[in-house]
């Protein structure tokens, strides 16, 4: 490898939060995050994380990435496949029409 830089090199695009037990207005603790840039080791690279901690623990998520590719906690998979199944989640849409009663469990 030469010794340029990747070009999948990004800066932080989120903002750093290395306090613990910081509330949020809307209720819960603040995620804890940290970055780590990528850098030379020896002939290779260390690709670059970042680390999503608890607000109020130790519990963690680590989050490698690259131009193609988001491996977090262990799971590797294209970024249009992390798409796919994350963007759902965060954008709140609800499948369909049912809704559950809290009394009968009838699906209405």
């Amino acid at each position: 490898m030469s010794g340029r830089k990747p070009s999948w090199i990004p800066k932080p695009p989120l903002k750093l939060q290395r306090r613990s037990v910081v509330t949020r207005p809307e209720g819960g603790w603040a995620i804890r995050v940290s970055h780590r840039a990528a850098r030379r080791r020896g002939e290779g690279w260390i690709s670059p994380r970042y680390l999503l901690r608890c607000g109020c623990c130790g519990e963690a998520v680590e989050i490698y990435y690259d131009d193609e590719t988001l491996e977090i906690n262990g799971v590797l998979g294209s970024i249009e496949n992390w798409r796919e199944i994350l963007l759902p989640l965060l954008a709140g849409k609800k499948r369909g029409s049912r809704k559950r009663t809290a009394r009968s469990g009838e699906i209405s």
